[in-house]
């Protein structure tokens, strides 16, 4: 936790019309955490006419009944393009002392540019009682370096770890933390596998191990590498034989020991969402459930409520005129027999949707388009080509 840095954004705990569903042109990038009383938040983020943008915020939504409905926005993270620092990538969080993080990436472009180290860098506020009528957020303070896509893991010794990824780096890197969060030490693994967005996710198996699976480019499957001795060395990154194209995924223990692993299970478009369980700590997936098979499902996020059920959150088309944010609860009978069988529970719930033709004026609207797409060609076209800044997939 570094208090000293400068907040360069604004925390908006009373959003403005502005910043309801009605006024964006795209969503996306979801995340979700269920409180200890069974309060569901969660978290996406738009603005702007797609990522990245200078117009970027976070969206932080709430559900008090299970997941099905939401209150979009109660809280707001918003750039302020002045600082060219933009904001972006929500995760929320549920810590062992139940206390809510709303982590979020703030990317410099004041700084060497996107290949700078310093470019990117995981902000925090934390509430305390995510349960309460009125919720106390902390001041945002700097976490660490590194650009944070998933929920952190806690290992069997008490360590945090928070895959922050560093895309200027050749090696798969992470966040540690001994002391519940308040100081964190920077971590690298083994030397990735065909990534720059690797995004990758660890899983501590029975014997004490760790296994650490990562998005790749252009292999068409999730990466894996191993560690043996607790993170002090790992395995370079290694293709899996489960497909996946070049999209965040979800990685986690259940109550009930099997692993959950929610995926695109395709190697080549973002479709085919599906929940996956493995009995034997990720060697196999025999059990499959899909969710979504229409095209543009992406960013999957997920937690389990005490009861078993799983709740899961990802975007739909959040990029084209469907812009939707969807939930599901399963249970795990329901992924052993893929198909749905519980009588609670639901996929497909749209959470959240905005709108094909926005409330935002058409001035407005085309003025901030022409913006990004000259700023994204200057800011990228150096890694991806001018011509091929079109097909970007963050």
């Amino acid at each position: 936790m570094t208090a000293a840095a400068a907040f360069p954004g604004v925390i908006i705990t009373q959003p403005g019309p502005q910043y309801s569903a009605a006024y964006r042109q795209w969503q996306g990038c979801p995340s979700i955490c269920r409180t200890p009383k069974g309060r569901f938040f969660g978290g996406w983020y738009s603005g702007g006419s797609r990522e990245p943008s200078y117009w970027n915020y976070n969206i932080l939504a709430r559900s008090d009944d299970g997941g099905i409905n939401w209150q979009d926005p109660v809280l707001v993270i918003a750039t302020v393009p002045a600082t060219r620092k933009q904001l972006l990538d929500i995760e929320l969080w549920l810590d062992p002392l139940q206390r809510l993080w709303c982590f979020w990436v703030q990317r410099d472009y004041s700084c060497g540019g996107i290949k700078d180290a310093a470019h990117v860098s995981t902000w925090a506020i934390r509430c305390d009682d995510p349960d309460a009528a009125d919720l106390h957020w902390s001041a945002p303070f700097l976490a660490f370096t590194g650009f944070l896509r998933c929920q952190p893991t806690v290992l069997n010794d008490g360590r945090w770890l928070a895959c922050a990824y560093d895309w200027t780096c050749d090696r798969y890197c992470y966040s540690e933390s001994s002391d519940q969060g308040r100081t964190w030490l920077r971590r690298q693994g083994g030397k990735k596998l065909d990534a720059f967005f690797d995004e990758t996710q660890i899983l501590e198996r029975r014997d004490g191990s760790l296994l650490m699976f990562a998005r790749t480019c252009k292999t068409g499957c999730i990466a894996q590498s191993l560690s043996t001795d607790g993170g002090a060395t790992w395995t370079d990154g290694a293709p899996t034989d489960i497909p996946n194209p070049s999209t965040r995924f979800f990685l986690r223990r259940l109550q009930s020991g099997r692993v959950l692993l929610i995926n695109n299970l395709d190697a080549k478009q973002r479709v085919a969402m599906t929940a996956m369980l493995s009995e034997d700590d990720g060697r196999s997936w025999p059990y499959q459930l899909t969710l979504e098979n229409s095209t543009g499902s992406s960013y999957p996020d997920a937690v389990q409520a005490p009861d078993g059920g799983i709740h899961i959150i990802y975007d739909r088309g959040g990029r084209n005129a469907r812009k939707e944010i969807v939930t599901c609860r399963i249970c795990e009978d329901d992924i052993i027999a893929g198909k749905i069988t519980a009588l609670d529970s639901f996929i497909g719930n749209i959470a959240s949707k905005a709108p094909q033709q926005t409330l935002a004026a058409p001035t407005d609207r085309d003025r901030i388009r022409d913006f990004d797409d000259r700023w994204l060609k200057n800011q990228f076209g150096d890694i991806a080509g001018a011509d091929a800044i079109a097909q970007l997939r963050f």
